[in-house]
Order: structure tokens, then C-alpha cells, then sequence
């Protein structure tokens, strides 16, 4: 897949809006989020130990499926001039919004990479919200942050606190799929007989990516 389909693909997987398989299209509006450990794989067919009651659960993957790769990530190398994703809740101060927000996780894309970039509630957790934006100020403490993301000429007050799961997204490759990685399906579209189908999957090394 070369740099620009990347690049596409990147953008509507981090905006939620990810393309359907034709063959699933009717079932579109039913699109599910999966998590869960690869137990079993044959071909484009995988089988999940679902996060949720540890039950199997069989995905077929598009052939040209996007595979995001989610590692890692320094919190003190968040640099200002870095472009980066955050999904926060907001924060209250006598029961009240105070205009800053906490953040769930934070990702940081590959460098020139721009996808997605604004700010638009996050549908997982009620009164949510994902920021894609410019790291224009960062103060990291020991385990904690303050970030200022800039984007439609708004600043956002993103305190991140220890545990929060910082990463960095890159473009992955099927040999990421094995049996015993840790994967996350933001749209699967059930099929037929309790299957899903999928044309974007992320594998990652933290356990506690995504927070939801």
C-alpha cells in the first residue's frame, strides 16, 4: 500500500468514518467495537478472546484491510510542534465544566502525518471528546503533563495523569497478526451466524490501549 492510500485510509480511521465492505453495507449503521487477544487465524478469518466476557469471536478482514501498528510512547518526548490525538473527558470544578479536559489517552502520529485534525466528541464515553491537534505547549511532570493543543484557532487544556496510556500510531503490516497479539476493531460490522467484518484493525503492545 503505498504512502497516500495510507495516508486515506489513516485519516477516516482516526475520524471513526471508516469504509464498509460492500457485502456488509447493509448492516453499517450496527458497526460494533471489538478488543480482545488473537487466538486463532486462517487467512483474512481471526478469532478474538473478546476483553469483555472472554468469549471467542470470529472477524474476517478485508483483503486490502488497514493494519495500524500502536506502541509506546514517551510522555516527555512530547514535543510543541508535535501533532497528536487525545480522547479526554472534561473536567469539573463545583460540578461545572473549567474549560480543561483529562485526558483518557494520547496518541501521537508519525511525523507529517495530519489526520483527522479538530475537535468533536468522542461517542464511547458521554461527553467526550477527540482532539487532533498541535502540541503547542507542554509542561510534563514526573508520570503527568499539561498539553495545549491548537486547532480552528481554539486552544485545549489537556492534563494527562499517570497511567493514562501515552502511544504512537504507525502504518502496520500483516505480520503484526499472530496468535497471542493484543487488537482493537473501532468498526465491525456484524455478518452472518455472530461473525464481524472489518477493513481497519490496530495491534498494540499496551494493554490498556484503547481506553475503551
Amino acid at each position: 500500500m503505498d504512502r497516500s492510500c495510507w495516508r486515506f485510509r489513516a485519516a477516516l480511521f482516526a475520524l471513526g468514518v471508516i469504509p464498509v465492505l460492500p457485502f456488509a453495507a447493509p448492516h453499517a449503521q450496527q458497526a460494533e467495537r471489538l478488543r480482545g487477544e488473537i487466538t486463532r487465524i486462517e487467512g483474512n478469518r481471526l478469532t478474538l478472546r473478546g476483553d469483555d466476557n472472554g468469549q471467542p469471536i470470529t472477524v474476517f478482514l478485508a483483503h486490502d484491510a488497514n493494519v495500524v501498528s500502536v506502541v509506546p510512547f514517551k510522555l516527555a518526548d512530547i514535543k510543541p510542534g508535535r501533532f497528536v490525538g487525545t480522547a479526554a473527558r472534561p473536567e469539573l470544578e463545583n460540578g461545572r465544566p473549567n474549560n480543561r479536559w483529562q485526558a483518557l489517552e494520547v496518541h501521537v502520529f508519525p511525523i507529517g502525518e495530519r489526520v483527522g485534525e479538530g475537535h468533536r466528541p468522542w461517542q464511547p464515553e458521554p461527553g467526550a471528546t477527540m482532539t487532533n491537534a498541535d502540541v503547542t505547549a507542554a509542561v510534563v511532570h514526573a508520570g503527568t503533563a499539561e498539553l495545549t493543543l491548537s486547532t480552528g484557532g481554539q486552544d485545549y487544556v489537556i492534563d494527562v495523569p499517570p497511567g493514562a496510556p501515552i502511544v504512537a500510531e504507525n502504518p502496520g503490516t500483516r505480520a503484526l497478526l499472530k496468535k497471542g497479539a493484543r487488537v482493537a476493531i473501532n468498526r465491525a460490522v456484524p455478518g452472518a451466524a455472530g461473525t464481524f467484518t472489518a477493513n481497519s484493525i490496530i495491534v498494540t503492545t499496551v494493554k490498556n490501549y484503547p481506553p475503551k
